[in-house]
Order: C-alpha cells, then sequence, then structure tokens
C-alpha cells in the first residue's frame, strides 16, 4: 500500500513537470514570436528616428521613441487576439511581467532623461558644460534590454538566450557609452556639421544593432523551434 502511494506520488510529480516544460515550451515559441516582431519594429523605429535626426540637424527625432511602446502594445493584442487562449501558467506570468517591469523603468528613465537634457541645455551657455550634465540614455536602455532578455532566457531555461542578452546588451551598450562609434566619426569625417549629424544618428544604430542581436535573431530562433 504504502509503495502504491510513493509511486502515485512520483508519478504526479512526473506529470507536473512534464506540465510546466510543456507550458515552458509553448511560452517559448509565443515569447520569440513577440521578441521578434518587437525587435523589428524597434529597428525600424531607429530608422526613423535616425532618418528625423539627420534630415533635421536636431534631435528632435527622440521624441518618436515615445511612439514605440504603444507600436509594441498594438502588436501585442494583434498577437494574443490571433493565438488560441490559453491557461495562465506561471512561465508565462513571470515573462509578461518582466519586459511589463523593463517597460516601465525604461519609460520613465526616458522621459525624465529627456526632461533634464533639455532644461540643462536651457540653463546652461557652455555647450561644453551642458553636455556633461546631460543624461546619457541609450547605454542605460540597452543594458535593461539585455537584463530582461537574459532574465527570459532563466525563466524559458534557454542558455543562448540568456548569453545573447548579457553580452549582446554588454559589448553595444560599451561601444555606445565608450565613444568609439564616434570616435570612428570624428577620425573619418573632416565636417563638423557631418560629424554633428552623425553624432545624432549613432545612439539609432546601437539600439538597432542590439535589436537584431538582442530580440530579432533570438525571437526568430525561439519561434523556429520544435515545441
Amino acid at each position: 500500500m504504502e509503495e502504491n502511494v510513493n509511486l502515485t506520488a512520483e508519478r504526479s510529480l512526473e506529470i507536473i513537470t512534464e506540465q510546466i516544460e510543456r507550458s515552458r515550451n509553448v511560452v517559448a515559441k509565443d515569447t520569440g514570436q513577440l521578441l521578434y516582431l518587437s525587435g523589428l519594429a524597434t529597428m525600424g523605429t531607429a530608422v526613423i528616428v535616425a532618418l528625423v535626426n539627420g534630415l533635421s540637424a536636431s534631435p528632435m527625432g527622440q521624441f518618436l521613441w515615445l511612439i514605440l511602446p504603444f507600436i509594441i502594445w498594438g502588436i501585442k493584442r494583434i498577437h494574443d487576439k490571433k493565438q488560441v487562449q490559453a491557461p495562465v501558467s506561471l512561465v508565462g506570468t513571470l515573462v509578461v511581467r518582466t519586459w511589463w517591469s523593463f517597460g516601465c523603468i525604461v519609460i520613465g528613465f526616458y522621459l525624465f532623461a529627456l526632461i533634464w537634457n533639455i532644461l540643462v541645455l536651457r540653463l546652461y551657455d557652455n555647450l561644453t558644460t551642458a553636455t556633461q550634465a546631460m543624461v546619457t540614455i541609450t547605454p542605460v536602455i540597452i543594458l535593461l534590454m539585455g537584463m530582461a532578455v537574459a532574465v527570459t532566457g532563466h525563466i524559458l531555461k534557454r542558455r543562448w538566450l540568456v548569453l545573447f542578452g548579457i553580452l549582446g546588451g554588454l559589448l553595444v551598450a560599451i561601444c555606445e557609452y565608450s565613444g568609439v562609434i564616434r570616435a570612428i566619426i570624428v577620425y573619418s569625417v573632416a565636417s563638423v556639421k557631418t560629424i554633428i549629424v552623425l553624432n545624432l544618428i549613432t545612439p539609432c544604430l546601437s539600439i538597432f544593432l542590439f535589436s537584431l542581436i538582442g530580440l530579432v535573431i533570438p525571437g526568430w530562433m525561439l519561434k523556429k523551434q520544435n515545441p
């Protein structure tokens, strides 16, 4: 009798483990589709912002980033409507809350940095001093995005996704923060006006690059995996 109880308990644990793993695989494919589409939307927005900044020779295009959360929200709504309603799972809830937290932090930080930088430019007459007092936005957002991708990889038990998030986030953020791309531009371009325009475009290039490495490619790999 006791052996039967032990066997039943072991079988119950096996069934629960199988259900969690099945749920994780379903959520992985679903997450992959959303990462893929969100990455494409982010890359598209980066191109538009770069074009606006380049053509206007001003950072006015930065305000267009505020539209991106609504675009991604719309993509998710359309995606959810097309999907068959499935029971709420712990894995799915953790992934959703991870990206919800990421979105709230990024939007809050971006608004603060945007307002702060505008005030700094108005308060300081010396452009060099103003630049030193300004908040650097792009590397922080890239690092936060990389962390969100890595945490998603841990939840889904996809080690390669963790590596994509950590390495992609670190490499792109370090290049952006250290000014490697800007240094190459300064040494290769003579015109001051061209340098200013290209400096307005390089953050968009960094976000475009990480969206490709950290969102689109991992998303495509996840959604192509067999459940």
